[in-house]
């Protein structure tokens, strides 16, 4: 690897994704919203709808161990929020039961310049986020979260277990 190389960040998985990703829920929330912990359930759900029962194709591939995307995504995704936050983009507010973010005016503009199928692809799966599970307190969404994340991600348990019965 060169120098040059290893200063050069990718942008997958990166606060830049992420920030992109809460922006766009935070805009299909508005004028609502959301904690740190709710875009933390809500950037899963966006990004892997298919593990919800009767959900939309899922935007990112089905990897195993999956959900313990949930416990890493919290650090990537707040430097997200701040880098959006620096360019008028997304909002922090301070409520008496803790921060909450927001989208702002500017946010809808932003979105609607990018033109990608991905972006496309995001907002559709943010507003069936937001319209499936808006409703649900917090505790309801991290009671549906711990009934589910045994099975995000397993398949691949139950394949390797099928595949060595196959070895001699």
């Amino acid at each position: 690897m060169t120098e040059t190389s290893q200063n050069i960040s990718s942008p997958f998985n990166s606060p830049v994704e992420s920030g992109l990703r809460a922006a766009v829920l935070l805009y299909a929330l508005y004028p609502a919203q959301a904690t740190l912990q709710r875009l933390i359930i809500y950037d899963y759900l966006l990004v892997h709808s298919d593990d919800v029962p009767d959900g939309p194709p899922g935007l990112h591939p089905k990897t195993p161990y999956r959900s313990g995307e949930l416990l890493v995504r919290r650090d990537t995704l707040h430097r997200g929020l701040l880098l959006y936050m620096s360019r008028g983009l997304t909002d922090e507010l301070y409520r008496e039961s803790g921060v909450a973010y927001v989208a702002t005016e500017r946010t809808g503009s932003f979105l609607d310049a990018m033109v990608s199928e991905y972006v496309h692809a995001l907002r559709d799966r943010a507003e069936w986020v937001v319209d499936l599970f808006t409703s649900y307190s917090d505790s309801d969404l991290d009671t549906f979260v711990k009934e589910h994340l045994g099975e995000w991600g397993a398949e691949f348990e139950m394949d390797s277990v099928l595949w060595a019965e196959d070895v001699p």
